[in-house]
């Protein structure tokens, strides 16, 4: 079975599990008031072709934890790790991708109110002057969809700047930045990812593949090479990683960022890492056809892992049926 058939084989799998788990009214089982369980799941359900379940949950989505443009209203997950634009950046894409407009135009102006106004990136905790990269990124994604191009862009600078200046990236990369006290080099590890160690074991990544996502949109957008270039870049960050970079629980986005340079590059290299991830994804699925970060995980973090495989999956699926195309077309 070749990759393109395995991804399928696992989204169809994941899908299955997931609509077992959705009540008739939209409700997750397990994570009912819980709004980490839920922000992944529109845009996964929409591009995995569950139409009608993706829009029951939107509708709960909206009556239990939207208010102004945002989506924290209702009890907190504890577990969750990024802060609320991050989820909210993830449902406004998913929302107007469905076509619930109200929730999705409300969303990302917000997301543009709750931005930097010298940087237009995203602040690691609001009220604070620290800038995060990983939420800039996906704060972008969301902004671009919603046709706010000029903030988005704005705000990629600021990503693309960090990038460039890194002030020892032999030893680590950081992914925290200040307007007055620059690089933020200490972690207390309560929020691991924005610091990625080079060569050590148990880093997490999803910071690097946030990055390459962001470069290829912007590439797209722009049509300018310096976005290419900062791929480059991360690019380098990933393989001075440790090996299991292509094999970690985090590596996730990293794969779709590389689907995704693959997409506006031809780069047959691109392809090649995104298989390496997506063939790992596949063979780490449960029978069950969900995905687990760990062992005994609570139902949350189940629909939060396995909606998020899905939409990575098809994102890795689109880059090489499209390197199959050109390979075909050059024979």
């Amino acid at each position: 079975m070749d990759l393109i058939e395995q991804c399928e084989t696992a989204k169809s799998r994941a899908l299955g599990w997931l609509e077992s788990r959705i009540e008739k009214d939209g409700s997750l089982v397990g994570s009912e008031d819980h709004i980490f369980g839920y922000y992944k799941g529109p845009l996964a359900l929409s591009i995995g072709g569950c139409q009608l379940e993706a829009d029951r949950v939107a509708r709960v989505i909206k009556d239990r934890f939207f208010l102004d443009g945002r989506f924290d209203r209702g009890e907190q997950y504890e577990g969750a790790g990024a802060g609320p634009i991050y989820r909210d950046s993830w449902l406004t894409w998913g929302m107007h991708l469905l076509g619930h407009f109200d929730m999705s135009i409300a969303g990302g102006n917000s997301i543009v109110a709750r931005t930097c106004r010298t940087t237009g990136a995203a602040f690691a905790h609001e009220g604070e002057d620290v800038l995060d990269v990983g939420l800039t990124c996906c704060a972008m994604t969301a902004l671009l969809v919603t046709g706010h191009t000029e903030a988005a862009i704005k705000g990629s600078e600021l990503v693309l700047k960090v990038i460039n200046e890194q002030p020892e990236p032999s030893n680590a990369v950081y992914f925290r930045w200040s307007p007055t006290h620059g690089f933020v080099t200490a972690s207390d590890r309560q929020s691991p990812g924005w610091i990625v160690r080079m060569g050590e074991k148990g880093e997490v990544y999803w910071y690097l593949g946030y990055c390459l996502v962001l470069m290829a949109s912007m590439y797209q957008v722009t049509s300018n090479k310096k976005w290419l270039e900062g791929a480059e870049r991360v690019s380098g960050f990933v393989n001075a990683c440790h090996p299991e970079v292509f094999e970690s629980v985090t590596s996730g986005k990293i794969g779709w960022g590389y689907a995704d340079l693959h997409c506006v590059t031809d780069d047959p290299q691109y392809a090649d890492a995104a298989e390496r991830i997506g063939r790992e994804i596949c063979e780490v699925q449960d029978k069950s056809g969900q995905w687990f970060r760990k062992a005994g995980q609570p139902a949350p973090v189940s629909f939060d892992a396995t909606f998020e495989r899905v939409f990575y999956l098809t994102r890795i699926e689109r880059a090489l049926q499209k390197f199959q195309n050109s390979s075909e077309d050059r024979r």
